[in-house]
């Protein structure tokens, strides 16, 4: 993919969210890369001047600097962008930034913050009652980025918790499919 956001630019715009954001803003990369997947996964545009403020907590940050919030604005649209071309080119494989951590059981897949972020795009995108066979993948995702879903998920396995990230990966395919077939239509 030309013109992808690389992992030091994911870097520098991970540690501006955080700097500039508020209790209401986007905070973190992976948060912000479901947000943008159900942005871009959308059935209708929605465009940066709706997002931003999402993303910010309500305002756009004050910057010192004019070239620092061109500079968070660069980034943004970029990364943006790069979700939109994963999503239009992938085939079976995504490129999710999920939350990979090491426990004593090894690595494990957090797929929380990704999710919250992913429901609030769905939110701003304002999608449409989907289909009762498309719903149960939304469910997948709703099962991890709502807030009155955290205490079925305190109460499974890490082994039940772990199953369930295939499905959320399936279900972000098939819902931005869906959608585009619905914009296309």
């Amino acid at each position: 993919m030309t013109n992808a956001i690389t992992g030091p630019e994911l870097d520098e715009l991970g540690e501006l969210l955080f700097k500039y954001g508020n209790d209401d803003a986007i905070l973190d990369i992976s948060e912000l890369d479901g947000f943008f997947n159900a942005l871009c996964s959308s059935p209708r545009l929605v465009t940066p001047s709706e997002w931003l403020p999402e993303v910010s907590g309500g305002e756009l940050p004050r910057f010192k600097t004019k070239a620092q919030a061109q500079r968070y604005m660069d980034l943004l649209i970029k990364f943006y962008n790069t979700v939109a071309v994963m999503l239009s080119e992938a085939g079976d494989e995504l490129d999710l930034l999920f939350e990979v951590r090491d426990t004593e059981q090894g690595q494990i897949v957090v797929l929380e913050e990704w999710c919250f972020g992913y429901m609030r795009g769905i939110r701003l995108g304002q999608w449409e009652p989907l289909p009762a066979t498309l719903q149960v993948h939304l469910d997948a995702i709703a099962m991890h980025g709502m807030e009155e879903n955290l205490s079925i998920l305190d109460k499974m396995s890490l082994d039940e918790h772990q199953a369930t990230v295939p499905l959320v990966v399936d279900a972000i395919h098939v819902l931005y499919l869906y959608q585009r077939q619905q914009r296309l239509a």
